[in-house]
């Protein structure tokens, strides 16, 4: 019986340990991740998503994040969507005018530019994206295509997009495609695209054995993380970050949050 104790208190303290990391150190804990791109963009670029911010993941945040983007000297940003967690509720944890000097301070000499997630558009959300984006330098796309310079396309679609943005994008030598949810790769028409990126899953954000699989959101069920070519070789690469901030459960498990390279 005393063993049976001894094993029972330690898994509780293990489990202690592991929700103490989940919650207080892994989603504190930045990296910076380099996929290898069948084809690869033609300028350095970094990709960001899913803040959340609000609550359970503070604006503070965001002052080592522009930092760590700096950091790694971007010709061109691109931000993936859910800079909002819950608007209504997370209003008064939200300093408008600090956030958009902290956006303005990230430098892009080619541009910065963002679509929005499911977050940004749920409660009326949608004006306040577009005020903040707009005050903090950056372009927002709504199923719109922008030109940073010739021979460069981004095209940004919105999060229940059909992809007629897409279907408009030109022959430039390179495109890429914004889209918040990754599951969308399965329909969209990628022979229009080289790249697209995407967000949204968090990479199920607590990665265990068969619960991730239970806890993805619609909409980044079938490509959780990481680099896929969905609809075969001869069509746009994805890739889907792991994002930034937390949705639900305020931790991260084996999936910390990321800054893209490409």
């Amino acid at each position: 019986m005393s063993r049976l104790l001894v094993s029972a208190a330690g898994l509780c303290a293990a489990g202690i340990a592991v929700a103490g990391y989940a919650a207080l150190v892994e989603p504190n804990r930045l990296t910076v991740t380099r996929p290898s791109l069948p084809r690869p963009v033609p300028v350095r670029t970094v990709f960001f998503s899913d803040l959340h911010i609000g609550r359970k993941y503070s604006p503070a945040h965001l002052e080592p994040i522009v930092d760590a983007i700096n950091r790694l000297h971007p010709q061109l940003v691109l931000f993936g969507g859910d800079f909002f967690a819950k608007l209504p509720t997370d209003r008064p944890v939200l300093d408008f005018d600090w956030i958009a000097a902290q956006l303005r301070r990230i430098e892009a000499p080619l541009g910065k530019y963002a679509v929005a997630g499911n977050h940004d558009v749920r409660h009326n959300s949608l004006p306040e994206f577009y005020r903040l984006l707009k005050a903090g330098g950056f372009t927002v796309l709504w199923e719109q295509t922008a030109q940073p310079l010739p021979g460069l396309e981004i095209c940004g679609l919105a999060p229940y997009t059909h992809g007629d943005a897409l279907r408009r994008t030109g022959s430039s030598a390179y495109r890429i495609c914004l889209c918040h949810m990754p599951d969308k790769a399965r329909y969209l028409p990628l022979w229009q695209c080289d790249l697209m990126l995407s967000g949204h899953s968090h990479a199920g954000q607590i990665r265990l054995p068969v619960l991730t699989g239970q806890i993805l959101p619609p909409g980044g069920k079938y490509y959780p993380y990481g680099l896929y070519q969905p609809q075969g070789k001869d069509r746009a690469a994805l890739f889907v970050s792991r994002g930034l901030g937390v949705s639900g459960p305020p931790m991260r498990l084996a999936a910390p949050p990321e800054i893209v390279l490409l």
